[in-house]
């Protein structure tokens, strides 16, 4: 019998915590589950681990932010708000230029940091679509904006649970800080695995595009009524973009972030620091 009581303690302390503390529960599971497998991939990058974990649970780094926003609205609001959450993938019905925002801006912003690059002396970098025809680039892009939906889960956590609660407590501005620093850091794992992006770039240049485009995806968020669909078809095409017409060259990168700053400097200043959120009718958490 005491066994039973201390584990229905346990539960409900359990909880109990997860109910006060929703965000940060939210950032404990999804750092748990996706450094479980990071952490141990870069040893084994350096040397450190003889063995590397198998190749399929690199997919739990992909869904550990799904599954942490799942878990958390499951406890603190029961099926009605794993229904909520995930409903705001059926928000689609905005203008045709919400949907060319999502398929090409970054693409616009890639291109962008290449022609800055060569107009200021640098040599012009590969491209790696460059010689492939138009069909192939557009199917390519399809099948990679897919495979970002399927195992790319970051929005419903970073957007979808927190966002919303985050800015209606502490503003849209302290919110992308609250959301940019924990988003960066769950990536910093990647710094120390050979030939990886973040280490190809650096931390600092990773760290300022991070925080730019977070700021574009939370004006995107809020002025398509809070919908998933639109900010995961921008990060899904962001990465679709990056393997299509970059090859992780530091220069041309360092002009991408520049003019991703510019854009999300653009959107603070257009929309007088609220980036679309109306805190006098603030988002349904």
């Amino acid at each position: 019998m005491s066994t039973i009581t201390s584990t229905m303690t346990n539960e409900t302390g359990l909880k109990k915590f997860i109910s006060r503390n929703p965000i940060l529960s939210l950032y404990i599971i999804m750092f748990a589950i996706a450094w479980s497998v990071m952490i141990p991939q870069s040893l084994h990058s350096q040397g450190l681990l003889s063995a590397p974990l198998p190749v399929f649970l690199e997919i739990l780094i992909g869904w550990a932010a799904g599954i942490a926003a799942i878990v958390v609205s499951s406890v603190t609001a029961g099926r009605q708000g794993v229904r909520q959450l995930l409903g705001r993938f059926l928000i689609w019905r905005v203008g045709p230029g919400w949907y060319a925002m999502g398929f090409f801006l970054l693409a616009i912003l890639i291109l962008g940091g290449i022609g800055l690059h060569v107009l200021f002396g640098g040599a012009m970098p590969v491209i790696p679509a460059a010689q492939d025809p138009l069909w192939d680039i557009a199917l390519t892009f399809v099948i990679l904006v897919f495979l970002g939906f399927l195992f790319n889960t970051e929005e419903i956590a970073w957007r979808g649970f927190a966002l919303p609660r985050l800015q209606t407590r502490y503003g849209v501005l302290l919110a992308a800080l609250l959301i940019a620093i924990p988003e960066v850091a769950l990536h910093l794992p990647l710094y120390w695995m050979e030939n990886s992006f973040i280490q190809t770039v650096g931390v600092g240049w990773f760290s300022a595009f991070s925080l730019a485009a977070i700021l574009i995806y939370i004006y995107v968020f809020n002025k398509t009524g809070g919908s998933l669909l639109f900010v995961t078809l921008l990060h899904a095409s962001q990465n679709a973009w990056s393997n299509l017409l970059s090859d992780n060259s530091p220069s041309p990168f360092h002009y991408t972030v520049l003019l991703t700053w510019a854009v999300a400097l653009f959107l603070i200043v257009y929309t007088r620091g609220t980036l679309g959120y109306n805190a006098a009718s603030p988002d349904e958490v």
